[in-house]
């Protein structure tokens, strides 16, 4: 059995000691299975999607489990390289793009701008999970750190998850993302610099989520 585990920096343990002492490898020691963690600090949505996407070219695992970047995250292509970039202002830029930057993080403060991206993160992630369904491949995807506020009040139908605790843990509450369901439950930063939990918390983290993803993995699709 293949768990495969992708996301940014929440998934990848980042403060916690790395991929070997996040969510990921608790779970994947419950269930006695491989562990792929493709888990990348600082991500975008989109990188997540492009790396997943990568690996099922050439394996199909038993289980997807993702965690999902902020929404206004990007990854910009310079010379062939892929950089992670995000609208605080503080990312180190290639002298050739510091003015673009610039204006990007300011374009990213206005709330039309940070509406459309929720939106189309909404979108794309639906879109992978229908993917996924086509090829009878059981996931479940959380938000680590955002969650959705503005989409479920406009969005199409079509493209509704529902908040039945599926594919998709609660999308639109606040209280059932990675990082504010751990501080509900007492957990505190790593490091009080960054956003990010210790090993303690991953390990409470897989335990929250294990019965979830051993149900389905009882299930038919």
């Amino acid at each position: 059995m293949i768990l495969y585990v992708n996301g940014d920096s929440h998934s990848a343990g980042h403060d916690a000691g790395g991929p070997d002492f996040a969510y990921g490898r608790h779970l994947a020691n419950a269930l006695n299975s491989d562990y792929v963690c493709d888990a990348v600090s600082g991500c975008s949505n989109d990188s997540i999607i492009e790396r997943t996407l990568k690996y099922l070219e050439s394996t199909t695992p038993d289980f997807v489990i993702i965690g999902w970047s902020t929404w206004e995250r990007e990854t910009w292509y310079w010379n062939g390289t892929p950089y992670n970039f995000t609208s605080s202002g503080t990312d180190l830029v290639h002298p050739m793009l510091q003015d673009f930057y610039k204006e990007w993080v300011i374009a990213n403060s206005r709330p039309n701008v940070q509406r459309q991206k929720e939106r189309d993160a909404h979108l794309k992630i639906y879109l992978l999970h229908k993917y996924l369904q086509s090829k009878q491949i059981k996931h479940l995807f959380f938000n680590a750190y955002n969650f959705f506020f503005y989409t479920h009040s406009y969005n199409d139908p079509k493209y509704y998850w529902g908040d039945r605790d599926e594919n998709f843990l609660h999308p639109y509450d606040i209280k059932m993302t990675y990082y504010d369901w751990l501080k509900q439950h007492g957990f505190k930063m790593s490091n009080p610099e960054s956003f990010h939990y210790g090993a303690d918390a991953h390990r409470a983290w897989a335990e929250f989520i294990l019965p979830k993803i051993q149900s389905m993995l009882t299930k038919n699709i």
